[in-house]
């Protein structure tokens, strides 16, 4: 994952909007999501606002920054 940076933490369903929208401008990701694996674990997660981190590769970290600002 050394060429991943991370661009978004937020809730399940930003997390998904991001995503989609990454996806149709063919920008590759990974999304990190710590309550899914907490309840898989048998915990629970306190803040399930900032539950989802997206990652992007770094060459496309610029292009997938500007659909944050927007």
């Amino acid at each position: 994952m050394n060429d991943y940076v991370h661009l978004f933490s937020g809730s399940f369903i930003e997390s998904n909007a991001l995503t989609y929208e990454l996806t149709k401008l063919g920008i590759k990701f990974i999304v990190k999501d710590q309550q899914n694996s907490a309840n898989l674990a048998g915990f629970g997660i306190p803040n399930y606002l900032f539950s989802c981190q997206v990652f992007v590769q770094l060459h496309s970290y610029k292009k997938a920054k500007m659909l944050c600002i927007n």
